[in-house]
């Protein structure tokens, strides 16, 4: 993806996610740091979610994008 961190998602799933975006993971991402990875965009704007060396496991997972449009997807969930 390529993309820098602007935010994060805690106390979230990949069902969660999936389920908010509407599709299952869809970027293929360096395997060695990254198992999880969303591509969208939303508003006009690239945004990104995944998870940063197992983060999945802990419900923390990395975005990219707009933060009013992460507090709208996720709510509480976004710092």
């Amino acid at each position: 993806m390529g993309s820098h961190r602007t935010g994060t998602l805690e106390n979230t799933s990949v069902a969660e996610i999936t389920e908010k975006l509407g599709f299952q993971p869809n970027i293929e991402d360096d395997p060695d740091k990254v198992e999880f990875s969303w591509g969208f965009t939303a508003d006009g704007e690239h945004c990104g979610i995944w998870d940063y060396k197992g983060g999945a496991r802990y419900g923390i997972f990395s975005t990219f994008g707009p933060k009013e449009i992460f507090k709208k997807l996720f709510g509480e969930k976004y710092l």
